[in-house]
């Protein structure tokens, strides 16, 4: 028996029982969500609430962390129904019906089955405010079926059974409604019977219901439908409430039938005259100028600019407070006798000449033509003493006066009185307006004098508008050009900073008046007809405003070239090499520097697109095996798999190098195409880069870190990462292929960086790779969205990365080292001829001055700073760059309010871009005038301080992945060679050349308090 169990047990525990080995999870490489970013599960805390306040709490929670998958939404909608009628708390109620429309905008989410459930819920309802918070919840459904129209004539039916309530909110949201999702194709009958509801709910007692169907009606017309001109007398009406959100209403929509129906005829209230409907509206528009209420002013002021069908007599009639003549409608005598009789009245002798004959004309005769709020109508908008008002009347008087000149000579005297506002965007907006109108206007000496006094303003803003308005007007005489030189050259001794804008202004006074500079050029050259005068001094910035003057004027006027003397021949020749904008080419005898270049018809477009194709196609063609002699062994090391001797590669890379050499010559040469061949010469110079550093043996070699080849391929790929930084951000008006090849390039950049950190040093990389994924992430999800193919190492990277296990640093290093050997180099893209590339240009401080900047060590020096930025992305991403001797860098932030478009007539050859996701044009070219804050140490001599312009785009690219330095205002460029570089290193990206800046900061002396 014993024998038997020992068999047994021996048995039982002799069996091998083998497991099946589990398949290795895979890992996608998607970026992970937050998890508590989901609402479901406070779905569950809704339920185990017990006051309305923890219920509120709750649906507040949802609100902010709205975010359902798809099979939760139905069971969503399904809890917050049945929470929402058991909660006797109508705030509760209320959320609840907020929350029903905002996850009707979810993904996947059952529109109309969430409008069904609201509906039925509303049916017992009795709070007003959840009522209306529920009919709010309905349009904001309703407008994400656009093209449902049942849907929308149901809603539209709702709205009107609630129309009854005895509540103003839940009126107007129903009018809101209304006005929203009225089908404008429906049935005529239907659609009239309610804009006829609407229209009764006009005269309302409730303010806010009135001003909600007026609303309703301009909502109803923007959507096409169009209102009918028997309403006008109606409106107007409106204009006369006591609220002004009523006024305002009415208003635009006086303003919207006049643009409608605006030679509708129609008979003025208390007599048979006949006017047009867009005359009246305008009269009635100019009364309200006068309105108690500051915004209906406002309103009134800009409206009247929009009006331009208006008859000329009444436009006119704006800007005289008295009534003219051609205003009035005069009775005949024999129609003013004849009432006289009629009336049956006989004189009594008490009053004193009650029986004269009435030959003249007063009040009782005279009947106005509309409203009679047309009467210096301009004339209240200007003098109003809010600034919304009168900046508001500039702006349309300068509308009005662009296509009538009748109207912009007559209004001239008024923008010219607004130069002396005490605002000073008041001021800026009627220089403008006035420089806009400048072709229909010559100006007198009286309206010079006044516009010269404002040359006296402390604002550069304000005197810079001025030299643009001078610039595009016309003067009337001699003395008036005279005046304005002598008055510029005046404000260029007290503002010497002014020069710049002087010398433009005075160039196209010249070209404008050569007939009246000719008389004043002995004057303004001091030409005696006996005596040998002195010669100026060519470097005199007034001397060089009256040459820019004259020399512009002779282009115009050849007889004035005879009055030059041969000093004043020299120093054009001076300026036209120094100043070759401002002074013209003229034909003088014996100067051949006078020589006009004659624009002619190039290649270049030609041959930019026949480099990049000749580059393109090398590129194509398959390269031939390696050599017997070179294979690789069985097994070998991705190290050894560099291809040394594959067919064509050398050839390929001297075709890329000629390639380079000749698109940066053309970017040089070519303006129009500076961008374009900028943007293909930098690629292919990052590719060439590229490879170099992947020949380099080397390159991720540990042995190497601390050598000179160690020191080699980092400097490479810090450069080559900071010109994949350049093509990115430097450069606008990209298209998506072109801007999806830069992207791939900056990937394999960083890839080529990743690999050289975890193989070739010691160094840790998770930062490095964090960033790299997240770049990798973001290129995938550029290229699917704009449905770009992705080149061959784009392509195998995906593919390798996709099959990781494990995303750690040294596994994607491993997995990326052979797709550097294996994929060929991508040919360019082909670049529109719209591209342009940043740059700046410092104007002011400049390297020539010689002058020493002296200031206390440990204090501040400010260094005024004025530059002009073209092409810019980014506008908060400029900075001011400071390099100190002693090679410490600081990057300033310039105040936003000293970065200002360039306006439109400094920016002439400027480009707007347009924005790749609105379609809007946007302006790139700015204008930068600040200061700059200088502070050091002591120094034993005077040094030089580099300031220049650059672009940090460390927060936008998250620093790729490098050490960041906290409050990065300050750089140190000298590292040592080995330590890895930081991020503000490679981030900050040069816009021009560095302007030197000699100061000497100097000890504080002591002792002298």
């Amino acid at each position: 028996m014993a024998a038997l169990l020992k068999k047994r047990a021996l048995a039982e525990y002799s069996q091998v029982i083998q497991e099946q080995p589990k398949p290795p999870k895979k890992l996608r490489l998607v970026k992970k969500q937050w998890s508590g970013g989901s609402a479901a599960p406070f779905m569950g805390l809704l339920e185990k609430t017990k006051t309305s306040n923890e219920a509120l709490d709750v649906l507040l929670r949802i609100s902010d962390t709205l975010q359902f998958q798809e099979e939760d939404l139905p069971e969503a909608v399904k809890k917050l129904a049945e929470h929402f009628q058991k909660e006797p708390e109508p705030a509760v109620r209320a959320k609840i019906l907020s929350l029903f429309g905002a996850i009707g905008t979810e993904p996947g989410a059952d529109i109309q089955n969430i409008i069904e459930e609201i509906i039925r819920l509303l049916r017992k309802e009795e709070s007003h405010k959840v009522i209306s918070q529920g009919v709010t919840a309905l349009m904001k459904l309703g407008k994400f079926m656009a093209d449902n129209f049942p849907a929308h004539q149901k809603l539209v039916l709702i709205a009107k059974q609630y129309l009854t309530d005895t509540s103003h909110s839940v009126k107007c949201k129903c009018l809101e409604l209304i006005g929203s999702l009225l089908p404008v194709g429906g049935p005529a009958d239907v659609t009239q019977s309610m804009i006829h509801l609407v229209g009764d709910f006009t005269h309302s007692q409730e303010p806010r219901v009135r001003s909600a169907a007026f609303k309703a009606m301009l909502s109803l017309h923007e959507r096409g439908l169009k209102l009918d001109a028997g309403v006008y007398s109606e409106v107007c009406k409106a204009l006369k409430d006591d609220y002004e959100i009523v006024r305002q209403a009415a208003l635009k929509l006086i303003w919207v039938l006049a643009q409608t129906y605006p030679e509708n005829i129609i008979v003025l209230p208390n007599s048979e005259e006949e006017i047009r409907l867009v005359d009246d509206a305008f009269g009635k528009v100019c009364n309200t100028i006068n309105d108690l209420s500051m915004k209906v002013r406002t309103q009134a002021a800009s409206l009247l600019g929009t009006m331009t069908h208006v008859s000329p007599k009444f436009l006119q009639q704006t800007l005289d407070k008295k009534l003219m003549s051609n205003m009035r409608k005069k009775r005949s005598a024999h129609e003013r006798q004849w009432e006289s009789v009629t009336s049956g009245e006989w004189s009594t002798g008490k009053r004193w000449a009650d029986d004269i004959p009435r030959e003249m004309v007063d009040a009782d005769s005279v009947n106005l033509l509309g409203s009679s709020g047309a009467c210096g109508a301009f004339v209240h908008g200007l003098e109003d003493e809010f600034l919304e008002v009168r900046s508001a009347s500039v702006d349309s008087i300068c509308w009005l006066s662009l296509n009538n000149t009748q109207f912009a000579t007559l209004s001239l005297d008024f923008l010219v009185d607004m130069f002396n506002d005490e605002i000073e965007d008041v001021r800026l907006k009627a220089i403008d307006s006035l420089t806009r109108i400048s072709h229909h206007i010559v100006l007198r000496e009286d309206q010079l004098e006044t516009i010269l006094g404002a040359l006296e303003d402390f604002s550069l803003d304000v005197r810079e508008g001025l030299h643009r308005m001078l610039a595009a007007c016309r003067l009337s005489t001699k003395g008036c050009l005279q005046m304005c030189v002598q008055s510029l050259l005046d404000n260029l001794k007290k503002y010497p900073q002014d020069r710049r804008s002087t010398w433009h202004c005075l160039k196209s006074i010249g070209e404008r008046h050569p007939e009246l500079t000719l008389p004043l050029v002995p004057e303004l050259l001091s030409i005696h007809p006996f005596f040998d005068m002195p010669e100026p001094d060519v470097e005199d910035p007034a001397y060089i405003c009256i040459l820019i003057l004259v020399f512009n004027s002779a282009c115009h006027c050849p007889t004035m070239l005879e009055l030059f003397e041969e000093h004043t021949l020299k120093h054009y020749s001076y300026l036209r090499d120094t100043m070759p904008s401002l002074v013209p080419p003229l034909k003088l005898p014996g100067i051949s520097c006078s020589r006009e270049l004659v624009p002619v018809t190039t290649g270049s477009v030609q041959f930019m697109n026949e480099v990049l194709g000749r580059l393109a196609r090398s590129m194509s063609v398959p390269t031939s095996s390696p050599s017997s002699s070179l294979a690789p062994s069985p097994s070998p090391s991705p190290l050894q798999q560099v291809p040394l001797a594959f067919g064509g590669a050398r050839i390929r890379r001297e075709l890329q190098e000629a390639a380079q050499r000749d698109l940066s010559r053309l970017a040089e040469i070519d303006s129009n195409l500076a961008g374009a061949a900028s943007f293909a010469s930098l690629y292919i110079s990052s590719q060439l880069l590229l490879e170099k550093v992947v020949s380099n043996k080397m390159w991720a070699s540990p042995t190497a870190a601390a050598s000179h080849q160690g020191n080699i391929v980092r400097n490479s790929i810090n450069q080559l990462l900071q010109q994949c930084l350049k093509l990115q951000h430097l450069f606008v008006g990209l298209g998506e292929a072109e801007s999806g090849a830069a992207r791939q390039l900056k990937v394999r950049a960083l890839a080529l960086h990743l690999v050289h950190v975890v193989l070739g040093s010691n160094a840790s990389a998770l930062a490095l790779c964090d960033h790299f994924l997240e770049q990798v992430d973001s290129l995938q999800r550029h290229l699917s969205e704009w449905s770009l193919a992705p080149d061959a190492f784009t392509t195998s990277m995906l593919k390798e990365l996709s099959q990781l296990e494990d995303t750690k640093p040294g596994r994607v290093a491993r997995c990326l080292l052979p797709i550097f050997f294996q994929a060929p180099p991508s040919a360019p893209p082909r670049v529109s001829n719209q591209v342009r590339m940043s740059n700046a240009v410092i104007t002011e401080p400049t390297s020539e001055c010689d002058n020493i900047l002296k200031f206390t060590a440990g204090l501040v020096l400010a260094v005024p700073f004025d530059a002009e930025i073209s092409n810019l992305r980014a506008p908060s991403t400029l900075r001011i760059k400071v390099k100190y001797p002693d090679q410490q860098t600081r990057l300033i932030v310039p105040p936003k309010k000293d970065l200002r478009p360039l306006p439109a007539a400094a920016a002439a050859t400027s480009h707007v871009v347009p924005n790749q996701s609105t379609g809007a044009s946007e302006n790139t070219d700015f204008r930068l005038l600040t200061t700059v804050l200088v502070s050091h140490g002591v120094w034993t001599e005077a040094c030089h301080v580099e300031v220049n312009i650059a672009v940090d785009v460390t927060e936008v690219e998250g620093g790729l992945g490098m050490p960041v330095r906290k409050g990065a205002s300050a750089i140190n460029p000298s590292l040592a060679p080995s330590a890895a570089p930081r991020a503000e290193d490679l981030c900050v990206i040069d816009l021009c050349r560095p302007v030197k800046v000699c100061v000497s900061p100097k000890p504080v002396k002591r002792g002298n308090f």
